[in-house]
């Protein structure tokens, strides 16, 4: 194990500039702490034994290793050691990596599938023994994918989904304060729809008995669910809008409990915004993991172009030359619970 590194003086004093004020008028915008030339795309962080490990979208799951949440991040490689059976490609998208134990780690992707339209996907797990990997499928079918005359047969067959042949992506664990494990999807296609579904305990398979169900539908793009238990309450993060461009930005939600449709009629709440982090482009795809001092850091993407954010009427599919690096801010909660980022981390702060 590496030895812990100090943080800078700014950087200490992040978690006292997040417990509450006015989002402050950024002069510039952060600096990304990882936006390799391939970029690093729907970030899935998670801290162990004073490293940060993150997986993001691409080929076979590329992997990155940071002594500190600002950095150096260092790439790994590809997590995944092959593509699992039931896939047609190696393209995977916006991973979730999970901790069942010191040696017990689980790898969550979305990866396009044959049954389905192009662009359509299902969700499988991949499993290893430290958190780097490398990360091996799980045997059989996905754990969730429509249940389609074409489809593999999945553990979770997305009963009642706004769209019959619609895929399933942006997989997201999540672990009750009572021990129970869940997986948090999202359908794709409009109306969006994210829904949950109860696993067993090794992360890999659904609960025997259980079904999953629609926690929101929209009629916008809402997707990239994670969530935090706080205070008794369930906070939902999610992204908004189109992915591709910069417009695209972070809300969170709260409910009383994981029912069908808890979050339907509660209000949408504005975290990240082009606005709120000083001029990045798109900032979404938000991942949450524990600091080493005891408080919590959101990582998320936004679109470069060079070593700038992206101009603010950019659009990756009509646009050249954007790639999606990887941002740090400082989770913080106000007295109201409410989350808050008022500070942003710099690459080394």
């Amino acid at each position: 194990m590496k030895p812990l590194r100090r943080r800078a003086p700014g950087a200490a004093l992040a978690l006292a500039a997040c417990l509450g004020g006015a989002v402050p008028a950024w002069a510039a915008p952060p600096q990304p702490v990882y936006a390799p030339s391939g970029g690093f795309a729907d970030p899935s962080v998670l801290s162990e034994n004073g490293q940060f490990y993150g997986m993001a979208t691409g080929s076979l799951v590329p992997s990155a290793q940071g002594d500190i949440a600002s950095g150096p991040w260092t790439a790994e490689g590809p997590a995944l050691t092959a593509r699992p059976s039931w896939a047609t490609g190696s393209s995977m998208w916006a991973p979730d990596l999970e901790r069942i134990s010191a040696t017990e780690w689980v790898l969550y992707f979305a990866a396009p599938v044959a049954g389905l339209d192009s662009g359509q996907r299902c969700i499988g797990a991949a499993t290893a023994s430290t958190p780097l990997g490398p990360f091996t499928p799980v045997d059989g079918g996905p754990l969730v994918c429509p249940d389609l005359a074409d489809t593999p047969t999945a553990d979770d067959t997305v009963p009642n989904r706004p769209i019959t042949t619609a895929g399933v992506i942006d997989p997201s664990g999540f672990k009750d304060s009572d021990g129970a494990r869940y997986l948090l999807y999202k359908t794709q296609q409009l109306p969006s729809s994210l829904r949950i579904v109860r696993l067993d305990a090794a992360g890999t398979h659904v609960y025997s008995g259980a079904t999953s169900h629609q926690l929101l539908r929209s009629d916008r793009i809402v997707e990239n669910p994670v969530l935090v238990k706080r205070s008794g309450a369930y906070v939902l993060f999610a992204s908004r809008g189109p992915y591709n461009q910069c417009s695209y930005e972070s809300i969170w939600m709260r409910a009383s409990s994981l029912a069908a449709n808890a979050f339907n009629t509660v209000t949408q709440h504005t975290l990240l915004t082009p606005g709120s982090t000083g001029g990045v482009c798109g900032p979404g795809g938000a991942d949450i993991a524990a600091a080493l001092d005891g408080g919590q850091r959101i990582f998320f993407h936004g679109w470069l172009c060079g070593s700038s954010p992206c101009p603010s009427g950019f659009n990756s599919q009509t646009d050249t030359g954007g790639r999606r690096g990887m941002y740090l801010g400082v989770l913080g909660w106000d007295s109201s619970n409410d989350p808050v980022v008022n500070l942003f981390l710099n690459p080394g702060d």
